[in-house]
């Protein structure tokens, strides 16, 4: 392994951290609520179904109201290798995670308001989603906002945006056993 290489991730650390700042600062902030329950179905694959009564809704900064419907998600599609990173678990930002399966299974189904959305704006919102759960609990991890937006907005995230399909999940949860309910109204700090 040639011995610069670290010693040039590292110096770029700091590069990275302050494109990082300048993007958290600019990233504004919606109204998270309602709570969300996920059922396994099998291993990473599971099912969001809303809650009738308290359904996940966000309402971005510019006033645009996002409730997700029932589908598959698998959390953040965030690679195994950075699960045990602060901030990179596939379930560390659940509510923005569906809110933004939500709007590719939106794209891809042909579903509401589907034509709104590029990859840019899901991403965008996912940003503003992750930004939106941190302000809640008194987090604040720049770095992960930015590198996960940059992630759902690489060329990878736009050949899947171009062509996945539409997988509608079972209208029942015969198969499927509920792990999971967040309350996105309990993030506090």
């Amino acid at each position: 392994m040639n011995r610069r290489l670290p010693l040039a991730l590292f110096s770029t650390l700091p590069l990275l951290c302050g494109c990082a700042e300048v993007f958290y600062a600019r990233t504004p902030v919606g109204v998270l609520s309602g709570k969300l329950d996920v059922e396994w179905t099998e291993a990473n694959q599971f099912i969001f179904r809303p809650r009738p009564d308290n359904p996940l809704t966000f309402v971005t900064s510019a006033g645009r109201r996002i409730q997700p419907g029932v589908m598959y998600t698998d959390g953040g599609s965030v690679p195994r290798f950075f699960w045990s990173m602060p901030s990179f678990g596939p379930w560390d930002f659940g509510p923005a995670y569906i809110l933004h399966d939500w709007l590719f299974q939106q794209h891809h189904c042909k579903l509401g308001d589907w034509q709104k959305d590029t990859l840019g704006t899901t991403a965008d919102v996912l940003a503003e989603a992750i930004k939106t759960q941190m302000t809640r609990t008194n987090q604040h991890d720049a770095f992960a906002v930015w590198a996960i937006h940059r992630a759902v907005s690489s060329s990878v995230a736009q050949k899947r945006w171009d062509s996945g399909t539409c997988m509608p999940p079972p209208v029942s949860g015969a198969r499927a056993v509920r792990i999971m309910t967040i309350d996105a109204d309990a993030i506090r700090p």
